[in-house]
């Protein structure tokens, strides 16, 4: 057995080990999310193109009719699997970043399509050798179509990684910024394995290194598992607490607003449309509130149930907040508009400064928002006539 067969096989075995190991804890480790459910399947593709990888090295140069066929069998596998591989990173990336599932025609131009024309080219290759052929001594070689086809799947990752940066550019929230640099980050490892791939034949490292990007992926999934809310993207209760404690305790006596808001008729909601729809509402309602928040150093985050709290540090300009106010007002107006959801949806508001005299912790800013927005809540339940 020589040199590379040694390696490849030994590099193989060790992604493999790692990959099981990501999907075995994944699947205790966080909760059943769309998100999570299609990191899992992007684990488990990339575990399937470990495996045929590692199936073909271990047979390569055996002797025998049958160990060809498997070989063409394997081959054959690996390359539907590698396209397979990146098609689900696509779908895992369009949904961290969109927070929704692609549309039908999304999906099919984005995945089906070039998931047939590999299935197609693959299932004729047995009799075209386009792509690849088993050769004497029952050794893999390529064919004229392997190298396009490689660069296809990298041409992939590296569109997804650059669509990646675009969205960046247009979000402002430091948090969601850095997981996008993460995101586009992914293809810097396999991109190095399939420069060394195709200028050394017989290594194979494309995979391997991607399932180091992938042990990335996760280690920032974990992260965000303890300070981000899965549901909206904005920061959790607990990252809330720590923010506020942070800075009232602070010895600068930095000054905040804060802002606690409330999705009216959530109940009402929930009760007629299903709790899905109520998972709906308040993802749009937190892109909402990122639309008309994103701006300058704000802290984002969901408080609770259909509550989120906002807070703009060093400012307490009354005009500059009325302007945030007003792109509120305005984005909900245009959502309302856009009847993308079956109920028009409102949002109730209230307000606390600090430092103020009567205003001495975290949970005295909270509270003093909490009661001016229930306030502001009777005022909605009189004028419109519902409860809550």
């Amino acid at each position: 057995m020589d040199a590379f067969l040694l390696f490849n096989i030994g590099v193989d075995c060790f992604a493999v080990i790692v990959m099981a190991i990501l999907i075995f804890t994944c699947y205790f480790s966080f909760d059943n999310t769309q998100d999570v459910r299609l990191m899992r399947r992007a684990f488990l593709v990339l575990l399937l193109v470990l495996l045929s990888d590692l199936f073909q090295w271990a047979l390569d140069g055996r002797p025998g009719s049958s160990v060809t066929t498997l070989l063409y069998i394997d081959n054959t596998l690996y390359y539907i699997f590698q396209i397979g591989a990146v098609i689900v990173w696509n779908d895992y990336v369009h949904y961290r970043v969109l927070r929704k599932v692609k549309s039908r025609n999304v999906m099919i131009a984005s995945s089906i399509v070039p998931l047939a024309i590999v299935c197609i080219l693959m299932l004729t290759n047995p009799l075209t050798h386009f792509i690849f052929f088993i050769g004497q001594g029952n050794h893999y070689e390529r064919g004229p179509l392997s190298t396009p086809l490689a660069l296809l799947v990298m041409g992939y990752l590296l569109f997804t990684s650059f669509w990646i940066l675009y969205m960046r550019r247009k979000e402002m929230l430091s948090s969601i910024r850095r997981e996008y640099m993460i995101l586009a980050g992914f293809v810097v490892a396999p991109f190095f394995g399939a420069i060394i791939q195709l200028n050394a034949f017989g290594i194979s490292l494309i995979w391997p290194l991607a399932c180091i990007s992938m042990l990335i992926l996760y280690i920032n999934r974990s992260q965000d598992e303890i300070s981000i809310d899965a549901l909206t993207g904005l920061n959790n209760r607990g990252s809330l607490d720590k923010y506020l404690v942070e800075r009232v305790y602070s010895e600068s006596e930095e000054r905040l607003t804060l802002i606690l808001m409330d999705l009216d008729k959530f109940k009402t909601i929930n009760d007629e449309l299903g709790h899905d729809m109520g998972d709906v509402a308040l993802r749009e309602v937190s892109e909402i509130i990122r639309q008309s928040f994103s701006s300058g150093h704000n802290f984002l985050a969901r408080y609770g149930g259909d509550e989120f709290v906002v807070v703009i540090p060093q400012i307490d300009d009354p005009r500059m907040i009325d302007s945030y106010m007003k792109n509120l007002r305005s984005n909900v107006e245009a959502f309302n508009k856009a009847e993308s959801f079956p109920i028009k949806i409102s949002i109730s508001c209230g307000m606390a400064f600090y430092p103020r005299e009567e205003i001495h912790t975290p949970e005295d800013l909270l509270k003093a928002a909490d009661n001016q927005m229930y306030e502001e809540k009777e005022r909605h339940h009189a004028e419109m006539g519902y409860r809550k």
